[in-house]
């Protein structure tokens, strides 16, 4: 007798056919069902059948996510996916103590324990979340992402196809020299990661390594964490396929194994299963299968698309261009994460000429397609004046063409918005990556917001679904949205999130017209809710962007708005169009001699490139990388975490930088107290104590110092954050938290070996000035000891951890150390007090300092100049690598920019917060209530991604700001300089539009 097992996965559908005595006589190749789940089984079941007689089947099992409601359609038996998994896999390596398991949405451990009589038991089971980054879909997506660059404009995605694609993506990653850093905790982030990269010229060949080994890193620090993963090893399901990660797993297991038959261990586990019980069916009705929905209407839905307000103009070409003699003309290049585009106009700032391509991430090479079309097209016919770069890309290609301005792609957009139509007042933009909000007033943008980290709702996001249900994103998915008589009403989520409704909906019985339709109401209520959230939509919005281009979409904003939304033709280069009219006037303005370029020669330029380590600072240990190009006889040097080689272009002088100014005031009261910085070749010495320059310690860092030394030990700090800290960090973890304390485990490790003592005190609160304020630390911060102690398994010998609570003053503070201190370091009580007290004297003396410096700063400054006031916790203002140097690039910007330490804040009333809970929140609040008082103060908020307390934070701060802008920078490790630069030098012209009003309606 014959047993099946089908595996129906969320991506895939494998099958195994055994015979009796369990050994495999039949394996269906693995197979993508892309959603059609009912039809697939059917197909793969119908090929099985084929091969066998019906009266030699002894049963049928199906395990798998969705197996469980396809063996209720056909009454066969189902087997949870975690226990067929595990019992496929021994059947294959009986001896397995470990089982490493990733398939399309899961990603799991399962460690396995043995009886003396050969039995087996499941000793421990690990699983990732509801997020599907680091399984076999999320690698997926990317190679999907980068089948552009690989194959050029043409790619169509199918199974086959899919499994081509992945095969060259992996080949071209196991040509890598040196993989590149890829954050890989969310997808999101991967593809802002690997955006940024390939935007620097980094080889797709070093991305796709880095994507892998960053995968593995990730698995490593969410799954593992500290567990003991004991041998033999395996690896098992779709993503065991793949060369470049079994590698990347090999680094942490070298004996790591791939056992045959990995991609269907699944349906091994359930054939056996059935096999052992004989409870299965034999025969299937194949039709019933087929046409088996569980139609539902039960779904919430919402209205039909259609536009009723909107004029769409479906004709989006251009006049030809044909003049009697040549023009003057000036050239605009948006580069942007997925397309590029150029706009040409002439000097009355018509649009002349344009073209839109894929980015297909090699940003000098496409600008090079686009100036050859241009010259086809208008070359003869133009003497080309200038030209302006923007977009994600702008400062290579920038410096590539000798751009005569580089602007920001804000900026970009709403001055071509408005010289398109004068009176509007709203832009919304969605691009490939990233979507942006731009509030116009008289003309200007007076305040904008781009999404934070998630890019749900975006370009890319839209492709991707797209792709999952073979649906061409141009054309017929709108045709299919605007078809459909009761779309889905689905939630707003990020894109695997997404994709696993969505095909939850279509096997409750949603049609696929229904589930597109759905997704573009999804994408603008995204959009609303996340990006404008609760910023004013005025009377005339103006869509751009490509979803612009898509009728769905238009429809949907137009529905929900319940307004027209205007959408001008050619806004698919409208920040080319843009930049080349900032371009325009500013020749009119200040003159602009032209400069000799040989375009022709630009678009047969061969550019050469190598990668080289930064050696730029002996004090730097990053390693970064730089790519380095050969423009023709000019030399551009791009790459590193620090954004140093990125091009400014500003041309005013740069201001003073105050973040430098307050680190090395710390730094000189710190070390007013021997300190010795920890480096790898430190040796544990006795009466060392190691100090993790992390977390509070950024703040009452001077404290610590001077209290050990007064007791007689020797401080060792740890180096200022880098590349190689944040990965001890990252891989160390047991918890998903925020990046900070992901960093401060990274600190805490680097010193176990190089110290005698660990002194990781748990602060509890910080002082305050007003007796209502509770003055607490976030929880994270204030646990970071108990998470470090246990991801690291320190000796709680070794470690200091007295609970402190510094709101109390240092007479309370005295005793909760002396409590909490090791009897053999008290020293006498006298002592011990002394200590204590000339340090919090010594901390107390600096907090006065900086103010006092404060006060010199404010009085010399003029009141007609913008001053931008920095608001965050001491982890992201002053730890340059969680805040990518902020201060240097303000101070490169000409940005006058002022740490919020710098402020005497204790004045201020914040009464209307009662009972304010945090303390470093408190500081921040009433930051803003100055920045608010203050015409001339801009607020800028550092914050980080997932942080709990800033969530609410957030809106308190907008909240007491009213209708002033403010620029919001949630940081990670997936953040790159240019996108912070994009929004930085945006809210720079944000701010000076709005000072240079101040000043028209004073002189007025």
């Amino acid at each position: 007798m014959y047993f099946i097992g089908l595996d129906v996965g969320s991506v895939s559908i494998n099958a195994v056919v055994i015979d009796s005595h369990g050994h495999i006589v039949h394996e269906e190749p693995y197979r993508r069902h892309f959603g059609l789940v009912n039809e697939e089984v059917a197909t793969t079941l119908q090929g099985v059948l084929e091969r066998f007689a019906t009266n030699e089947i002894g049963g049928i099992c199906f395990t798998g996510i969705q197996g469980q409601r396809v063996a209720s359609v056909v009454g066969a038996p189902f087997e949870v996916e975690t226990i067929a998994q595990v019992a496929g896999a021994l059947h294959i390596a009986p001896s397995t103590r470990s089982i490493i398991s990733m398939g399309g949405q899961d990603a799991s451990l399962f460690q396995i324990g043995h009886n003396g009589d050969g039995s087996w038991y499941l000793d421990a089971f690990h699983m990732n979340g509801p997020c599907a980054s680091g399984t076999g879909s999320f690698i997926d997506q990317q190679a999907e992402r980068l089948a552009c660059a690989l194959y050029g404009d043409d790619f169509q995605l199918s199974h086959e196809r899919l499994d081509s694609l992945l095969q060259d993506f992996i080949n071209l990653g196991q040509q890598s020299t040196s993989p590149a850093a890829v954050a890989c905790r969310c997808t999101v982030f991967t593809k802002s990661d690997m955006i940024h990269l390939q935007n620097k010229g980094e080889s797709l060949s070093n991305i796709i390594a880095g994507l892998h080994s960053g995968n593995a890193a990730n698995y490593m620090s969410t799954i593992v964490a500290n567990r003991e993963v004991v041998s033999p090893v395996i690896f098992i399901g779709g993503m065991a396929s793949n060369a470049l990660q079994v590698e990347a797993f090999r680094r942490y297991f070298p004996d790591l194994q791939v056992p045959l038959h990995h991609t269907s261990l699944g349906a091994l586990g359930a054939a056996l299963r059935v096999r052992n019980r004989g409870d299965g069916t034999a025969g299937i009705d194949m039709d019933a299968l087929r046409q088996n929905h569980q139609h539902s209407s039960d779904f919430p839905r919402t209205a039909p698309l259609e536009l009723r307000y909107t004029h769409f103009e479906t004709d989006n070409s251009l006049e030809p261009f044909a003049p009697d003699k040549p023009v003057r003309a000036f050239l605009g290049i948006d580069i942007g994460s997925t397309s590029t585009k150029y706009a040409l106009i002439d000097e009355q700032g018509t649009l002349i000429g344009k073209c839109y391509r894929p980015t297909q991430g090699k940003p000098i090479e496409v600008s090079q397609k686009l100036l050859r079309h241009m010259l086809e097209h208008s070359g003869s016919q133009v003497e080309l004046l200038g030209i302006a770069t923007t977009g994600s890309g702008r400062n290579v290609v920038g410096d590539f063409v000798s751009a005569d301005l580089i602007l920001d792609e804000i900026t970009a957009h709403a001055t071509g918005a408005v010289a398109v139509d004068p009176s509007i007042d709203t832009i919304f933009e969605i691009g490939g990556q990233d979507s942006k909000y731009i509030a116009i007033d008289g003309a200007y943008p007076v305040d904008f917001v781009m999404n934070k980290v998630c890019a749900a709702g975006t370009g890319s996001f839209i492709h991707e679904l797209a792709n999952k249900m073979k649906i061409n994103i141009f054309g017929e998915f709108q045709e299919i949205a605007l078809s459909s008589p009761a779309p889905v009403h689905l939630a707003e989520r990020c894109t695997v999130f997404m994709e696993s409704d969505m095909a939850g909906y279509a096997q409750k019985g949603a049609g696929r017209d229904e589930l597109i339709a759905g997704l573009c109401y999804a994408i603008v209520h995204n959009y609303l809710h996340r990006v404008v959230e609760n910023r004013p939509i005025g009377k005339k919005v103006m869509f751009l962007g490509g979803p612009s281009l898509n009728k769905g979409i238009v429809a949907a904003f137009e529905r929900v708005l319940d307004r027209p939304v205007l959408v001008p033709k050619h806004r698919e280069v409208m920040g080319a169009f843009g930049a080349a009219l900032t371009l325009m006037r500013s020749s009119r303005n200040q003159g602009l001699s032209v400069r000799q370029r040989d375009l022709s020669q630009l678009c047969e330029a061969t550019v050469e490139a190598r990668e080289s380590i930064c050696r730029a600072e002996k004090d730097c240990h990053n390693e970064c990388k730089l790519k380095i190009y050969q423009f023709g006889q000019r030399k551009s040097i791009w790459g590193g975490d620090c954004g140093r080689f990125e091009v400014s272009h500003h041309e005013g002088r740069a201001a003073s930088n105050y973040f430098l100014e307050r680190q090395q005031l710390f730094r000189e009261y710190l070390e007013r107290q021997p300190v010795i910085f920890a480096t790898p070749s430190l040796s544990r010495q006795p009466g060392t104590v190691g100090l993790p320059a992390s977390l509070h310690v950024l703040d009452w860092g001077i404290f610590w110092t001077h209290f050990l030394s007064g007791l007689g030990l020797q401080v060792v700090l740890t180096p200022p954050t880098n590349g190689a800290l944040a990965l001890l960090g990252t891989e160390s973890m047991t918890a998903e938290t925020c990046y900070p304390v992901k960093v401060f485990h990274g600190h805490v490790a680097a010193l176990v070996d190089q110290v005698e003592w660990l002194f990781l005190p748990n602060v509890i609160n910080v002082p305050i000035a007003e007796s209502d304020e509770r003055g607490y630390l976030c929880p994270l911060v204030e646990s970071s000891h108990f998470m470090t102690k246990a991801a690291l398994r320190l000796k709680e010998q070794q470690v200091i951890s007295p609970t402190v609570h510094l709101k109390d003053g240092v007479q309370l503070v005295t005793e909760a150390l002396w409590e909490g201190f090791p009897a053999v370091l008290r020293a006498d009580r006298k002592t011990f007090r002394r200590a204590v007290e000339s340090a919090w004297q010594v901390q107390q003396e600096f907090t006065r300092a900086i103010r006092q410096r404060g006060e010199e700063i404010l009085r010399d400054a003029d009141p007609d100049e913008p001053l931008w006031v920095v608001t965050g916790r001491p982890y992201n203002l002053y730890d340059e690598g969680l805040n990518l140097q902020i201060g240097k690039h303000l101070s490169k910007l000409g940005i006058a920019a002022l740490p919020m330490d710098f402020l005497h804040l204790d004045g201020e009333d914040l009464s209307d917060f009662p009972g304010m809970y945090w303390g470093l929140g408190g500081r921040i609040l009433k930051t803003a209530k100055a920045i608010a008082r203050h015409p001339n103060w801009f607020g800028l908020h550092i914050s980080n991604f997932s942080c709990g307390a800033d969530s609410f934070l957030e809106h308190f701060y907008q909240h007491i700001l009213q209708e002033k802008p403010s620029l919001m920078l949630e940081l990670d490790e997936h953040s790159g300089v240019a996108g912070t630069l994009t929004r930085v030098e945006a809210f720079r012209n944000v701010v000076n539009n709005i000072m240079m009003r101040q000043r028209a309606t004073t002189s007025g």
